[in-house]
Formats: structure tokens, C-alpha cells, sequence
């Protein structure tokens, strides 16, 4: 075999080493990550919405905020960010994210890219004001004071008249428990994309942790 084959042949190899070893087109690489924190959503569904229950469904659209008193993902500190979302599983969602610096905010982003990264295909991701008040499932969460995104909700109690219902062991890993809460009222605008919600599901964990891969 001359030294033109050769080359040819082992440059042909190559190549196909390379193409064996590549990452699937659309392939997301899972990485792990740690939470400590609250969250709180709501959307359009009758109670329960089963999108965190079973996996996304379209038809409905929401909106949901995130506190991380401790975290990280991949590697990265996720300490004192705050995120918000809005999304029309199937369709679009759409990312904001409040962090004390600049590479906190690239892992939030990260984060939640993966979070929610059965939902739809993500049209944009901002920094933004995140404000979460309240506990216990009367929340008060908005962005940028609420020019964005305002979201109200009350907890759902079960049959002792003290506790909300909760549901465990649900197809989330960021919080495989929630307790039920029913949203008072919620509105989303930006661009072209906009929504209210009214006496419809909602979700919230106030002490939240997990970790896991995603």
C-alpha cells in the first residue's frame, strides 16, 4: 500500500471513530445538581395539572418562580439566585433570571435550561427583578415589579383543615414533593406572548431539596 492510501485510509478511520463517539444531534448532556430553597407556580389547569405530575402536556399555559437559598448545577454556585418562567408546554418557554453576579446568572440559566427542558423550546432567557414574598403557599412572586409577570396563590388544605395536600414521587426532580395551591390570579405579558390566570392549579414547595441529575 503506497503512503497516498495509507493517509487516506487511516484519515478514514478516524472519522469514523469521531462519529461514533459524538454527541446525538438534540442530545443534552445530563449534569447533577443540588437545591435548597422554595418554589411556587401556577397555571391555567383545574386542579391537579398533570404536567408535573406524568410530563408535559400542551394545552396548558403557566408561570413559576424559584428561590435557591443554596445550590449548585454542574459545578457552579447557584447561592441566592432567583429564576421565573413562563411557558406553553409544547409551544415556547420563556426564562428570567435575578443572580448576585455574572456567572451565577450563567448557571441559573443553565439550570433551568435543563429543569425545564421538557416544556418546549426555550424563545428567550433575561435577566430580570424576581421578587418572591409570602410562605406556605400564599405567594406573591413577580418580575420586574410585575410589568412582566405577577403571580398569586393560596394553599389548597387537605381533610384535617391544616395541611395542604401534597403529592409525592411526581416526574420532577427539581421538586419530587409539591403541595397543592390554587393560583387567585396571575398575568404574563412579554412581547408577543401573554396570559392570565384565575382560580386555576398551582403548585409551591417551601422547603425544598433535592438533587439528582438532569
Amino acid at each position: 500500500m503506497n503512503i497516498g492510501v495509507r493517509v487516506a485510509t487511516f484519515a478514514a478511520v478516524q472519522a469514523v471513530a469521531l462519529l461514533s463517539t459524538a454527541t446525538p444531534l438534540g442530545h443534552q448532556t445530563r449534569a447533577s445538581f443540588e437545591y435548597n430553597g422554595s418554589y411556587v407556580e401556577g397555571c391555567s389547569c383545574a386542579s391537579p395539572c398533570v404536567c408535573e405530575l406524568t410530563g408535559a402536556e400542551r394545552g396548558c399555559q403557566g408561570v413559576g418562580a424559584f428561590s435557591i437559598d443554596s445550590g449548585k448545577y454542574n459545578g457552579q454556585s447557584l447561592d441566592g439566585v432567583r429564576t421565573a418562567y413562563a411557558a406553553a408546554p409544547g409551544e415556547w418557554v420563556t426564562i428570567y433570571v435575578d443572580a448576585p453576579t455574572d456567572e451565577k446568572r450563567a448557571a441559573g440559566e443553565a439550570f433551568m435550561r435543563a429543569a425545564l427542558n421538557g416544556f418546549g423550546p426555550v424563545a428567550f432567557v433575561k435577566p430580570a427583578k424576581i421578587v418572591i414574598a409570602g410562605s406556605a403557599g400564599s405567594y406573591d412572586a413577580m418580575v420586574d415589579g410585575g410589568s412582566i409577570m405577577e403571580l398569586k396563590t393560596v394553599p389548597l388544605m387537605g381533610g384535617d383543615g391544616k395541611r395542604a395536600i401534597s403529592i409525592s414521587n411526581i416526574h420532577d426532580m427539581v421538586h419530587p414533593t409539591v403541595m397543592m395551591g390554587q393560583t387567585t390570579s396571575a398575568k404574563y405579558m412579554d412581547g408577543d406572548k401573554s396570559f392570565t390566570l384565575e382560580k386555576s392549579n398551582a403548585y409551591y414547595n417551601s422547603n425544598l431539596h433535592s438533587h439528582g441529575d438532569m
